[in-house]
């Protein structure tokens, strides 16, 4: 017969005893373990909470050429200005009778811009601007201008003594104004009779005195020998007055005709020119400036700061773009003006910088703000350079850099900052090449 044991066994109780005690004794002894890990003294908790210590980052003092992409503004402006403003002479009022140009448009040489008070202004090819009449007799540069214009405009072949206004000249004259379709203006303001009639009564006077020696030297062969003596002083009296007459003859011809009055024509250094502003309006009186007159080509004015002008020399590559347009052109840098500082600008010191476009823009660009870049700007010699990030500036306003010592010292010094580029400065200062300058620090 098989026995059981009953819940309140002795045995039973005592094998459940001896599995329990060894459980409780492992879990006590991690809670334990647990306990030890968690629990700090004060000196651990400070040692924690404070900061690891800083690395000093440095960098070398270098000696190089400090290149950079300079991206600056400029504005597309012509190569020069010109304002005219005529003045017709001996006219009752300046009032402005025609205009044939606008605002933006091209002007070619030989054109009639304008006509004030009846009479017109052309646009002739010349350097020297025009500060006179230009009349039949006159002598000078302003008459090769005049004489090379008319050759250009295909009136002028030649004839005339290189300069002066001759016979050539003033048929040229005359032909220059019936393609302008107007009446020549004349030297005597009337037309030319006035001194038609003049030359007229020259030319009788010359002729007068001609036939006068033809008849007294007949008188002179039908004399007797005895008075012919008188009649020979008669007959140098006479030579002299028909010289006379001659000389006032050829004078009168030489410095009287077709002339160019100033208030009629503008000599212009280059075409095409563009008319940059006008504010003559027909009917109204002329006044100052009549209009201005843009001229040469289209060229980029860009005002550069002092930091970036030793970046910069002429030759470089510039690109040039204008966002509004949607359009790029190319140009070089020509010239780099003195620091200069507008006194009606808020600008600070600026140099003026020209870039000259290859090629050339059409007048769309004309007065364009546009983005100038120019293109592996660099200094011209190896300058000292560090970092940006080494060089600070102080309340007192001085710039300076840190060195590093290789014994683990540091030592502040002073410097100049120049240009910049690439991420690096110049400075000019106690500094060598291979120094090493503190940058920052790291923990």
């Amino acid at each position: 017969m098989t026995g059981t044991v009953s819940e309140g066994d002795p045995a039973r109780r005592r094998r459940r005893l001896a599995i329990l005690v060894p459980v409780i004794a492992l879990i006590i002894g991690a809670g334990g373990l647990a306990a030890a890990t968690v629990v700090q003294s004060p000196e651990e908790k400070r040692a924690e909470a404070a900061a690891p210590e800083l690395t000093v980052l440095t960098a070398a003092v270098e000696r190089r050429v400090l290149t950079s992409t300079l991206v600056t503004r400029g504005t597309v402006v012509p190569a020069g200005q010109l304002e005219v403003t005529p003045v017709v002479d001996g006219a009752a009022a300046q009032v402005v009778t025609a205009l044939h140009i606008k605002a933006g448009r091209q002007v070619a040489r030989g054109q009639v811009m304008a006509a004030v008070s009846g009479r017109p202004l052309i646009a002739l090819p010349g350097k020297v601007p025009g500060y006179r009449d230009l009349k039949p007799g006159d002598s000078g540069t302003d008459i090769i201008q005049l004489q090379t214009a008319l050759r250009k405009l295909g009136h002028y072949a030649g004839g005339d003594r290189k300069g002066y206004y001759g016979g050539a000249t003033k048929k040229a004259v005359r032909a220059l104004y019936a393609e302008a379709g107007y009446d020549t203006a004349a030297t005597d303001g009337a037309g030319g009779r006035t001194d038609a009639a003049a030359v007229a009564d020259a030319q009788a006077a010359v002729d007068e005195a001609k036939d006068a020696l033809t008849d007294l030297d007949a008188e002179i062969a039908a004399a007797a020998p005895a008075a012919r003596p008188a009649l020979q002083r008669t007959r140098a009296r006479l030579v002299k007055q028909a010289a006379r007459a001659r000389t006032a003859y050829d004078d009168l011809v030489a410095t009287t005709g077709p002339m160019v009055p100033h208030s009629e024509y503008v000599f212009v250094p280059s075409f095409p020119a563009r008319v940059a502003s006008i504010t003559a309006k027909v009917g109204q009186p002329v006044t100052a400036p009549f209009l201005t007159l843009a001229i040469g080509d289209l060229a980029v004015s860009v005002k550069i700061r002092r930091d970036q002008a030793a970046l910069v020399h002429a030759g470089m590559a510039v690109e040039i773009a204008s966002e509004t347009l949607g359009e790029n052109a190319k140009g070089t840098v020509t010239r780099i003006g003195a620091l200069t500082t507008d006194p009606d600008s808020q600008d600070a010191a600026y140099h003026p910088m020209t870039v000259d476009v290859t090629g050339s823009l059409d007048d769309s660009w004309a007065d364009q703000d546009v983005r100038v870049s120019v293109v592996s700007a660099e200094t011209e010699k190896k300058v000292l350079v560090v970092p940006l990030s080494a060089v600070s500036a102080g309340a007192d306003g001085k710039t300076t850099v840190t060195v590093a010592g290789t014994d683990g010292t540091t030592t502040r010094i002073e410097v100049r900052a120049g240009v910049s580029g690439d991420g690096y400065v110049e400075v000019d200062g106690e500094l060598t090449e291979n120094d090493r300058v503190v940058v920052g620090a790291a923990r």
